[in-house]
């Protein structure tokens, strides 16, 4: 699973059956997408700007992310995070289908504008819940143990973008992502310098990130 992947488990609504508009959503998978290919060593952060390093990734998303940094070096992270953003969550809601998690389905209101719904199965559900107790955990452990293994260190990943990027709702109430912003704050730091670049994305949008 990728942490574009988790970042959509995340943001569904409790019943599985609602998605957030996806152009405010679109910054933050970006930016799970290129945090998931920094920390995997697949691309560099030369001096604020974003470059490849070994071979594309299999994962189709990852893959479009990769290609687009490998035909156009030396932009900014905010470049990257703006850039096809829509397509991304597709792909990413492409993927999760694949794999079983989630079911799309499209209609058409007034018989004209193509609606596309997205919906967890019983299988996403559970993936989610268990996506949301990982974040928790990790928001409201102290910060030396939160670093001890990998999988702790993206999920610190996925908590610090979540917050950047307005997605925590589903996990964390608003009293609680307040007495947390601190940590939330740290978390965030330690998903840089892609999280800085998503937190303007989605302020750019109208969307300030919140707690």
């Amino acid at each position: 699973m990728t942490l574009a992947g988790d970042m959509i488990l995340l943001a569904f609504d409790e019943e599985g059956g609602r998605l957030p508009v996806r152009q405010s959503l679109a910054p933050v998978v970006r930016g799970a997408l290129l945090a998931d290919l920094l920390d995997g060593g697949a691309l560099t952060d030369e001096a604020g700007t974003a470059g490849t390093a070994g071979g594309a990734p299999v994962d189709a998303a990852l893959r479009q992310v990769w290609q687009g940094v490998a035909a156009d070096p030396g932009r900014t992270w905010l470049h990257w995070v703006r850039a096809d953003g829509r397509e991304s969550v597709r792909q990413v809601l492409r993927g999760l289908e694949k794999d079983g998690l989630l079911e799309q389905s499209t209609s058409r209101v007034f018989g004209v504008l193509p609606l596309n719904r997205a919906r967890l199965t019983p299988a996403g559900l559970a993936a989610a819940r268990g996506v949301r107790a990982a974040v928790v955990a990790v928001a409201e452990a102290p910060a030396a143990v939160t670093g001890g293994t990998p999988a702790s260190g993206r999920t610190a990943l996925l908590a610090g973008l979540a917050h950047v990027g307005g997605q925590l709702g589903t996990a964390l109430p608003a009293g609680r992502r307040r007495v947390l912003k601190g940590r939330l704050t740290e978390l965030a730091e330690g998903a840089a310098p892609v999280s800085a670049a998503v937190r303007r994305a989605v302020q750019d949008l109208g969307g300030a990130a919140v707690s």
